[in-house]
């Protein structure tokens, strides 16, 4: 089961659990960011995983910048790592972001849009 996650903002990986941010980087807020239907960003203290076991009633919202999801409290451990042009599927509750876990598993999608930037162009070595 996951407990912490490390998370992008520019050349920056800040730590973070359900208690808040890990470390002394001042920073670090420990919050999320979730996207918005015209494109905006909504920011928000990140409040752990929920089991998606049952759903009904629970706004989905896509998470970003999100890269590592840890096993042990201070992030050090990684056990699934995304990739940078995808989005996570949480929710929005009491006033914090969530990850949801399909059975025991995220759920990550590429964000649509999301331009290339063209510089992968090799197709093979042989």
């Amino acid at each position: 089961m996951f407990k912490s996650i490390q998370v992008t903002n520019g050349y920056s990986i800040f730590k973070m659990n359900s208690d808040g941010p890990i470390g002394v980087n001042k920073k670090n807020d420990g919050t999320i960011s979730a996207l918005l239907k015209m494109g905006g960003r909504f920011s928000a203290p990140f409040g752990g995983f929920i089991e998606a076991g049952n759903i009904i009633g629970l706004r989905k919202v896509k998470l970003l910048d999100i890269k590592y999801l840890c096993v042990d409290e201070d992030a050090e451990t990684i056990e699934y790592v995304l990739q940078s042009d995808h989005y996570v599927v949480g929710t929005y509750k009491d006033g914090r972001l969530f990850i949801l876990l399909f059975d025991g598993k995220p759920k990550h999608h590429q964000i649509k849009g999301f331009e290339q930037d063209g510089k992968n162009t090799v197709i093979g070595l042989f």
